[in-house]
C-alpha cells in the first residue's frame, strides 16, 4: 500500500485514504488539548520542586508548593499516579483538603497533572495526582451505545409487596445514595482508604436531611449560594450539580485545564458513569477548615455555567455554554388545608439517581416548612409527568415519629420502580409533589370486622360492620353495604376488607401476576391504594394461572395442563382464589388493618336477604 505508483494508479484510494485522515484529525482534535505544555511521567524524579493552583478563599486560585515524593506505576492498567508532599497556605496542618480535586499541578512550569486523592489521618499533605495525559485522554463524547448509569435490572431492595405495605427499610435512602454517590465520597481509590479531594457541598437541608448526607456521603458539609459567576480557569472552584435551586447538592472541586470552552476537572472519576449530562457550575471558597480527619473546603456554590458530559476514570470534561434539560420537581408543603410553602428545584438528568434527588428533596422541604420529628401525620400526592404515557400519580398517608422519613422513602421506592424499570427507559418530564402535614396521626386502626349474616344470594346486598379504633379515641362503628355478584354460583366467598395498601398485599397475593412488560408495570403502580381508602376484595375458589403478567382465571383442567406442558417461556403459576369484586371508597382519616369476612353463597337463599341499592356494590352507609 505504500507503493507510490501503487497510490498515483488508485485516485479512488487517494481520496479514501484523505478521508480517514480527515476523521482522525477531527477525533484528534475533539478529544486533545492544546493549552499548556506538560511534562511527561518518565521525567518526573524524587525530590523535583514545583507548585499547584487551587482556591483557599474567594474565586482566586493561589498557589500552594509541591515536592514530588515518587511515581506509583502501573497502579492498574496503563494508570500511575505522582505522590506528592503540598505545603503553603495552611496544607502543612490542615493536610489536603477535600474540594482540591483537580487542583493542576507543575514542574518545571509544565502541567504534571491533577491532585486527586490523599489519606486521612495522615502526617503532612500527601497528596495523588493523576497524570495529565490520562486526563487529556477523556474524549469530549461518549461511543453512540453509552447512556448515563441506570440501576441495574433485578437491583431493588425491595418488592411489589413491599410497595403496598409501606415495609421498606428506614435506611433505603441512604443506602442508594452510598451505592451511587459514596464509593468517591468516602475514598474508595486504588488505595483502599485513600480520600479523593471530593467535597460534597449541600444548602436547604435541615438536621434529618444533612445527617443522611454526612452518613452516606462522608465529606458532606453545609453551603451557601452564590450569585456571582467566576471565571472557569486552571485552579478555579467549580461544582458539579445534582439538586439546584432552593436546595442544593453539589459536588465541589477543581478545574485542571481549559481549553477555550473545553474544561477538565476532578482527577478522578465522579460517578463512573461515562456520558453523562450534569450542570457545571462555579463555586466560591470560604475557607479551608482544618479537621484532624479529613479537612475541607467550605464553599458557596455558584450559577450553572455548562455541562460535563464526560466522567472517566481520571477526571470529568466538560463544556462552558449551554446547560443540560434538568428535571423540574415541584413541592408544594401545607399545614392541614391551609397552603405553607412552595419549594422548586431541577434535578440532574441521571436515571440512575434521580428517585433517590426526589426522596431526598421532600426531605429538605419538610424541614425547610415545618418539623420533621415528633408525633404527627403526612399526606403526600407525587406526580410524575412522562413523556409519551400517561401521568402517574401516588398517593398515600403517614402517621407517627417516623412520618417524614417514611414519606420521603415512600418517593423514593416508588419513583425507583417507575425509572429504574427493567423494561424500558422512561422520560420524566417534571415531578410535583404535594404534602399536607397535621399536628397529630389520624390513623383509625381496624379491631373487628363482621357482617349481618353468613349465607347470601347472588345480588343480596350485605351489610358489612367495621370497629375502628382512632389514635386516643375511643372504638367506632363503620357500616359499609356491599352487593353480591349475581353471576356467583354456590360455594365459599371471602371478603377482605381494610386498608387500600393492606388490601392490595391481598389482591397481589391472589393474582400472583408479575408485570412483563411497561404497560403493565404502571398499570400495577397506577393501582396502588393509600390508607385513605377503605378497600374491599371479593373473591371465590377457582382454577387458573396467572401467566405473562396477566391473570388467566377460570381455565379448564386440559388447558392448564397444555399450558404446563408446553414448555412456554413465560412464568406461569397456579390461583387457587378468583377475585370477583375490588371497591374502594373514600375514608375521612388514615386506616390500618385488615379483616376477612367469610361468606356462603347458595342460590336457595334468594329472596331471603336485602335486595341492590342504587349507590353501587359498595358504598359506606355510616359511620
Amino acid at each position: 500500500m505504500s507503493d507510490p505508483a501503487m497510490l498515483r494508479r488508485s485516485p479512488r484510494l487517494l481520496g479514501s485514504l484523505a478521508l480517514i485522515a480527515a476523521l482522525v484529525g477531527l477525533l484528534c482534535a475533539s478529544s486533545a488539548f492544546a493549552t499548556a505544555p506538560t511534562i511527561d511521567l518518565d521525567e518526573i524524579q524524587p525530590g523535583q520542586r514545583g507548585y499547584g493552583l487551587s482556591v483557599f478563599s474567594g474565586t482566586e486560585p493561589a498557589r500552594f508548593e509541591a515536592e514530588v515524593v515518587g511515581v506509583m506505576r502501573n497502579v492498574s492498567p496503563g494508570v500511575s499516579y505522582i505522590l506528592a508532599r503540598l505545603s503553603g497556605h495552611g496544607l502543612e496542618k490542615s493536610g489536603v483538603a477535600a474540594g482540591m480535586s483537580g487542583s493542576p499541578v507543575y514542574f518545571d512550569d509544565r502541567l504534571a497533572g491533577a491532585v486527586a486523592f490523599s489519606w486521612s489521618f495522615s502526617q503532612g499533605a500527601i497528596a495523588g495526582i493523576t497524570p495529565i495525559e490520562l486526563m487529556r485522554e477523556i474524549p469530549a463524547q461518549g461511543l453512540p451505545s453509552e447512556a448515563p448509569i441506570k440501576a441495574a435490572a433485578g437491583s431493588l431492595a425491595w418488592s411489589w409487596r413491599d410497595l403496598a405495605t409501606g415495609d421498606l427499610p428506614t435506611d433505603l435512602l441512604e443506602k442508594e445514595l452510598s451505592r451511587f454517590l459514596g464509593p468517591m465520597a468516602l475514598g474508595r481509590t486504588p488505595f483502599g482508604e485513600a480520600r479523593t479531594g471530593l467535597q460534597w457541598a449541600f444548602s436547604g437541608f435541615g438536621e434529618l436531611g444533612g445527617g443522611v448526607l454526612q452518613r452516606s456521603l462522608g465529606s458532606a458539609a453545609p453551603a451557601g449560594r452564590s450569585r456571582a459567576s467566576a471565571p472557569i480557569v486552571p485552579g478555579g472552584a467549580v461544582a458539579a450539580v445534582l439538586i439546584e435551586g432552593d436546595l442544593t447538592l453539589a459536588a465541589n472541586a477543581t478545574v485542571t485545564d481549559v481549553d477555550g470552552e473545553d474544561v477538565l476537572a476532578f482527577g478522578h472519576a465522579f460517578l463512573g458513569a461515562g456520558a453523562l449530562d450534569m450542570p457545571l457550575a462555579t463555586s466560591e471558597v470560604v475557607m479551608v477548615l482544618s479537621s484532624l480527619s479529613s479537612s475541607f473546603k467550605i464553599s458557596n456554590v455558584g450559577p450553572v455555567v455548562g455541562t460535563f458530559s464526560q466522567d472517566r476514570q481520571a477526571g470529568i470534561r466538560g463544556r462552558v455554554g449551554p446547560a443540560p434539560e434538568m428535571i423540574p420537581l415541584r413541592l408544594r408543603m401545607r399545614s392541614g388545608d391551609e397552603p405553607l410553602d412552595e419549594y422548586n428545584v431541577r434535578l440532574a438528568p441521571i436515571p440512575a439517581l434521580t428517585p433517590a434527588l426526589v426522596s431526598l428533596s421532600v426531605l429538605g422541604a419538610l424541614e425547610a416548612s415545618s418539623y420533621q420529628n415528633g408525633l404527627q401525620g403526612l399526606d403526600i400526592t407525587a406526580r410524575f409527568r412522562l413523556a409519551d404515557y400517561e401521568d402517574l400519580e401516588i398517593e398515600q398517608s403517614f402517621d407517627g415519629g417516623s412520618a417524614v422519613a417514611e414519606a420521603s422513602t415512600l418517593v423514593l421506592a416508588f419513583g425507583g420502580f417507575l425509572i429504574q424499570n427493567a423494561f424500558e427507559e422512561i422520560e420524566v418530564e417534571s415531578i410535583e409533589i404535594d404534602v399536607s402535614q397535621w399536628p397529630e396521626p389520624r390513623t383509625a386502626s381496624l379491631v373487628a370486622a363482621h357482617a349481618d349474616r353468613s349465607v347470601v344470594a347472588p345480588g343480596d346486598t350485605v351489610r358489612l360492620f367495621l370497629e375502628t379504633t382512632p389514635f386516643r379515641g375511643e372504638t367506632e362503628r363503620r357500616t359499609l353495604t356491599f352487593e353480591v355478584p349475581e353471576h356467583l354460583n354456590d360455594g365459599k366467598l371471602y371478603l377482605f376488607v381494610g386498608d387500600g395498601p393492606s388490601v392490595d398485599v391481598a389482591r397481589f397475593t391472589l393474582e400472583k401476576a408479575e408485570p412483563t412488560n411497561l404497560d403493565q408495570a404502571l398499570e400495577r403502580l397506577r393501582a396502588y391504594r393509600s390508607k385513605r381508602d377503605l378497600a374491599l376484595l371479593a373473591a371465590v375458589e377457582g382454577a387458573g394461572l396467572a401467566a405473562g403478567g396477566e391473570l388467566l382465571p377460570e381455565l379448564p383442567p386440559s388447558m392448564r395442563s397444555l399450558w404446563g406442558a408446553a414448555g412456554t417461556t413465560a412464568s406461569a403459576s397456579g390461583v387457587r382464589l378468583k377475585i370477583v369484586a375490588d371497591e374502594t371508597v373514600a375514608s375521612e382519616v388514615p386506616i390500618e388493618g385488615v379483616a376477612r369476612i367469610d361468606l356462603q353463597v347458595s342460590r336457595k337463599a334468594a329472596g331471603t336477604g336485602a335486595r341492590p341499592t342504587p349507590t353501587g356494590s359498595l358504598s359506606k352507609e355510616s359511620r
